[in-house]
């Protein structure tokens, strides 16, 4: 994702938040702190640093206080050490309302996906190639979280993301108002590039172990594969998402 150039004090007033409904969280990493404070969806505390970063993050910083801290303590505030040397005090990630997703040309729709790098990845290339929204289950599946969020470079600031308590109901609801929902699956037997053009069209990815459940299956209208060479058959689920959308959505709006 490319950096937005403005300043952020151009922006809407940033400064520090007394305080968020349902409390705040650690974000961390370059891009996840700077989209976040560019997207203007969180409150923010305050932001960490190491001292290289100081200036620069003071120029971004939007009148958010800004606060330097040593390495070890950045790694202990994080709990990890792929920071980047930047973090943030901010208020919790709210998902989107599923009705809030259906004026979208695009959803993706992620059955027990649960690594968090997965879906970070898929969340960027779902912005990037399709201004797709995504929908995630409320069970088997990584929630947006601070490393799902450095994963998307920023990106989950920007993309409808909706959590819902069945995924399958989810996918009816979507069908009702006119979405195609298709299926990629390894091994099946219509190539992705016979897909027919949607004008409203619901991608399910499977999970890393599992791919679709049947339960998810039986509400597909069409279930694609990625043809490969050679004897190896599988890819991973970010990459496979990345193709499909490039396949079913991005290339089609070329033409």
């Amino acid at each position: 994702m490319k950096n937005n150039p403005r300043n952020l004090r151009h922006g809407r007033d940033r400064r520090a938040a007394t305080k968020a409904s349902g409390g705040f969280e650690v974000i961390y990493g370059r891009n996840a702190v700077l989209e976040s404070l560019r997207a203007g969806k969180r409150e923010f505390s305050e932001i960490l640093v190491l001292p290289q970063h100081y200036d620069d993050l003071l120029e971004e910083s939007g009148g958010v206080p800004v606060r330097i801290v040593q390495k070890p303590d950045m790694d202990r505030i994080t709990s990890t050490i792929n920071h980047q040397g930047i973090a943030a005090r901010a208020s919790v990630y709210r998902y989107a309302d599923l009705k809030g997703l259906y004026p979208l040309p695009c959803i993706v729709l992620l059955d027990s996906v649960e690594d968090p790098q997965n879906l970070g990845s898929i969340i960027r290339t779902a912005h990037a190639l399709a201004d797709a929204g995504i929908i995630i289950p409320e069970h088997r599946s990584a929630p947006v979280s601070p490393a799902v969020l450095k994963a998307s470079s920023g990106a989950a600031e920007y993309v409808k993301i909706a959590r819902v308590k069945n995924l399958r109901t989810a996918a009816q609801d979507l069908k009702k108002i006119g979405f195609w929902i298709v299926g990629l699956e390894a091994g099946a037997s219509k190539d992705i590039s016979s897909a027919p053009v949607f004008e409203k069209i619901g991608i399910v990815l499977g999970g890393e172990d599992s791919g679709i459940r049947p339960v998810m299956a039986s509400e597909l209208d069409l279930l694609v594969g990625i043809p490969m060479k050679g004897s190896f058959n599988s890819l991973n689920v970010a990459q496979a998402a990345a193709i499909a959308l490039y396949e079913l959505v991005a290339r089609v709006k070329k033409k």
